[in-house]
């Protein structure tokens, strides 16, 4: 596996963590393919792996640390397009967007956050191609 097929592959393995609700697993995912991520979403990875930090952070009530790297993990993907590298960086913006104010509100509810968690979504290969 080479190229967009083993990025594919890391994108679908990190969601998979991600959405079981293992955010720290979803990180390490993503930081061990790192290698197969080219230069133009390198950035987009990077705020990924904070995101994924952030939510970790969350399920540990470590609320300043979720925010902060919710924070930098969001700035790091709003530049790029709604389907870069075959995700939904709508949902994921909008979400992470919607967290972060109710973490800086004190409006928070980790049962709420428990039973609608974030989603990591992969669109179908051909909706991602071009992104």
């Amino acid at each position: 596996m080479a190229g967009p097929e083993l990025l594919r592959a890391v994108i679908i393995d990190a969601a998979r963590e991600f959405n079981a609700g293992r955010y720290f697993e979803a990180h390490e995912v993503l930081e061990e393919g790192l290698d197969a991520v080219p230069d133009e979403v390198w950035s987009l990875f990077i705020g990924l792996i904070q995101i994924a930090v952030g939510y970790h952070k969350v399920t540990q009530q470590r609320w300043s640390g979720a925010r902060r790297m919710l924070e930098i993990g969001l700035q790091k993907i709003e530049p790029f397009a709604a389907h870069a590298a075959g995700l939904n960086l709508v949902a994921l913006r909008q979400r992470v967007g919607a967290d972060l104010e109710r973490l800086r509100c004190g409006d928070f509810d980790a049962g709420v956050f428990a039973r609608t968690p974030p989603r990591l979504q992969p669109l179908s290969e051909s909706a991602g191609e071009g992104a």
